[in-house]
């Protein structure tokens, strides 16, 4: 197997022109609820509980119907400074401006999700199909999002019953199948919604399987062939008085033969692929009133999320069977006040506290370093913590949001020794309208990170853990910018800084071992909705640091990537009397050489797609089909995707993305 990288040639000419028009599109406009078809919502104007701070990112169903994704690399495709690797499901981590999300707060549905699990496994596997929307918080999240909000957060939420059914109907079936011609694909979806009387339920369930891809060569990507099925179920019950509870359980399981370490598409001392198995399971109740009063507006969640990953004769000091399990169970009481406080027009805040108790474990058969330390390593992790976030309106032109949150963390090693850690969290953001249809906003604050669990399928791998001097992490972030709208443009331009100070190596032996991390840069977005479509833009600069110097992929995990500079660039546009959409979404990377030996070439990359919903084909009715055509890496480029690791090493090849690719989906709605 022969995997190489494009050799892109600069267009220095070309891609000025490119990004002084983007900068331009984006010093006008930002993306915000009153675009026709808002494919990212970047911020709105009035601030409340759900929506993102200003320079974060908001995707919702519209644009996903857009990007059609099949996986989470899918998803943010259009967002320039998000950023996820390639290679097999199983190998994608998600980088936030260049911030691994092991270091920021992630929820699927409200179940937390801990990313320590393996450094070569993918930090996030999602199932896209039934997403409704992701919320991403860059630098410091709000107070009320959770803690370890080192780099920000991300808040995955799949569709319920009600939002799938049309008004006035009591059930629907849906019915999916997508193939594509690169890895053979087949994969089949139903999902089935109900509700009567104010009860609701819900089932989803897919299964991807295919082959082994081949890249913009030919070269076929050991390893990587889709194997993924997936089960949701949902049930809620809402009173006529409006309160809610809702139910949720979810099954992901990843099972095939992948890479010796599953984020290198191969390694140079000839380790061969091997079997293994990746399963997660969760459950979450939640309780909420949709009616609330004043000053009684709660918030009740449970969830619990376990992930359990085996690994058959990892090559490491001869081949041995390695399995691992981590579980977190998180919770969170909440209550908001529409109040101004006596000080503001209007307002609300939001108090509250929460908690996680993470657990990791791992067992081994045999032990490569030393008879004797067979056995069952556990490390246990308890954080509660209390809060308090305000949002206030103080005049039509000025708005504020403030928080804070101080928690408590103890950690229980696996040698039987306690550490407890404590700090306190504050955040601020502020929007003035400068003048119409311009807000100036600015924000920071400082995070209390804690102590992560460590890398549970190696505890006490090659030598005892030792657990003193253990320091926990904290950051800073602060972002400046600019958001606003002239006519139908819209736009967002905003610089950003966050450093992590004691950023874990949660692989290490000395559980102390840690690095300073400095991410800097800019990010530009601008869009022009008309009519019948819409033209969107993304760029950005990201500048990562460890300990002032670059990171290669050997000390990258559990810390981030240094991105350079890249841009997105999306369109679409429909033609309602055929039923018809036509679109086109492209990714830019532009030349990067911090490392000599280890140049990162430019690409462009070109997907484009055709959509149909026919009411009727001749006398037949067949309201509800949808019929679409993806045609990814349209001119067939070989490259590797900037997030990918593996490209400064010279133990380790890079995955190729895949080549030219058709995909075709077919949906039908009863």
């Amino acid at each position: 197997m022969s995997i190489t990288r494009s050799r892109g040639a600069r267009r220095p000419a070309l891609l000025s022109a490119l990004f002084c028009g983007t900068a331009t599109m984006a010093l006008l406009t930002p993306a915000g609820p009153a675009a026709a078809q808002d494919a990212t919502v970047l911020a709105p104007i009035s601030v409340t509980a759900t929506e993102v701070a200003p320079g974060g990112y908001q995707i919702g169903a519209e644009y996903l119907e857009h990007a059609n994704p099949t996986t989470i690399k899918d998803v943010f495709q259009g967002e320039a400074g998000v950023n996820v690797g390639g290679g097999a499901d199983l190998a994608r981590k998600t980088y936030v401006n260049g911030i691994e999300d092991s270091n920021l707060n992630v929820k699927i549905d409200g179940a937390r999700q801990v990313g320590t699990t393996f450094h070569h496994l993918g930090t996030t596997m999602i199932d896209p199909n039934l997403l409704k929307s992701v919320r991403v918080e860059t630098g410091v999240a709000p107070a009320d999002v959770g803690p370890a909000t080192l780099g920000g957060s991300i808040a995955y939420e799949t569709k319920d019953a009600r939002d799938i059914i049309e008004p006035g109907k009591m059930q629907k079936v849906s019915l999916k199948y997508q193939h594509d011609t690169n890895t053979n694909l087949h994969s089949p979806t139903v999902t089935y919604a109900a509700q009567a009387q104010g009860f609701e339920g819900l089932f989803h369930g897919s299964y991807d399987n295919g082959t082994n891809y081949e890249d913009g060569r030919g070269n076929e990507v050991i390893g990587s062939a889709p194997r993924i099925k997936n089960f949701l179920t949902k049930g809620a019950w809402t009173s006529n008085t409006g309160h809610r509870i809702e139910f949720n359980s979810s099954y992901l399981q990843d099972e095939a033969v992948r890479p010796n370490r599953v984020n290198f598409a191969e390694l140079s001392n000839g380790s061969v692929p091997v079997p293994q198995s990746y399963q997660r399971r969760s459950l979450g109740v939640t309780y909420k009133d949709e009616a609330p009063s004043e000053w009684v507006n709660p918030e009740v969640v449970l969830s619990f999320n376990e992930i359990r990953y085996s690994v058959e004769n990892l090559a490491l000091a001869g081949n041995h069977d390695l399995k691992s399990k981590t579980t977190s169970y998180s919770g969170k009481l909440a209550n908001t006040f529409a109040t101004g406080l006596g000080i503001a027009n209007t307002g609300n805040v939001t108090a509250g506290v929460d908690f996680y108790r993470d657990e990791g474990q791992n067992v081994f058969g045999t032990h490569p370093f030393g008879s004797g330390r067979q056995g069952i390593y556990t490390e246990r992790s308890l954080n509660v913590g209390a809060f308090v976030q305000t949002r206030l309106n103080w005049t039509e032109k000025f708005r504020t949001s403030v928080g804070a949150r101080y928690d408590r963390q103890d950690l229980h090693g696996m040698d039987g020794t306690k550490h407890d850690f404590q700090g306190a969290s504050g955040n601020v953001n502020a929007e003035y309208d400068v003048v119409k249809g311009l807000t100036g906003y600015v924000g920071g604050g400082t995070s209390f990170g804690g102590v992560p669990l460590g890398e549970s399928l190696i505890y006490n791998f090659t030598s005892v853990w030792n657990y003193t001097d253990l320091d926990p992490s904290r950051s800073f972030s602060g972002k400046f910018g600019f958001k606003g709208e002239q006519g139908p443009f819209s736009g967002d331009a905003h610089v950003f800084y966050t450093r992590v100070l004691n950023a874990h190596q949660r692989g290490d032996n000395d559980r102390q071992s840690n690095n300073n991390l400095t991410t800097k840069g800019l990010n530009l977005s601008g869009k022009y909705p008309y009519g019948d479509g819409f033209v969107r833009a993304t760029y950005s600069y990201q500048n990562l640091r460890a300990n002032g110097q670059v990171l290669e992929t050997g000390s990258a995990s559990y810390h981030g990537f240094n991105m350079g500079s890249t841009m997105t660039f999306d369109a679409a546009h429909s033609f309602p009397s055929w039923g018809l959409r036509i679109g086109t979404s492209n990714e830019l990377a532009f030349h990067q050489d911090d490392d000599p030996a280890f140049h990162k070439n430019f690409y462009v990359t070109t997907n484009i797609y055709a959509q149909w919903e026919p009411e009727a084909i001749g006398d037949m009715n067949i309201e509800g089909l949808t019929l679409r055509l993806d045609v990814k890496n349209l001119f067939d480029r070989s490259y590797v995707d900037r997030a990918t690791s593996g490209t400064d090493s010279n133990s380790a090849t890079a995955y190729n993305e895949p080549g030219r690719t058709f995909l075709l989906t077919a949906k039908m709605d009863f």
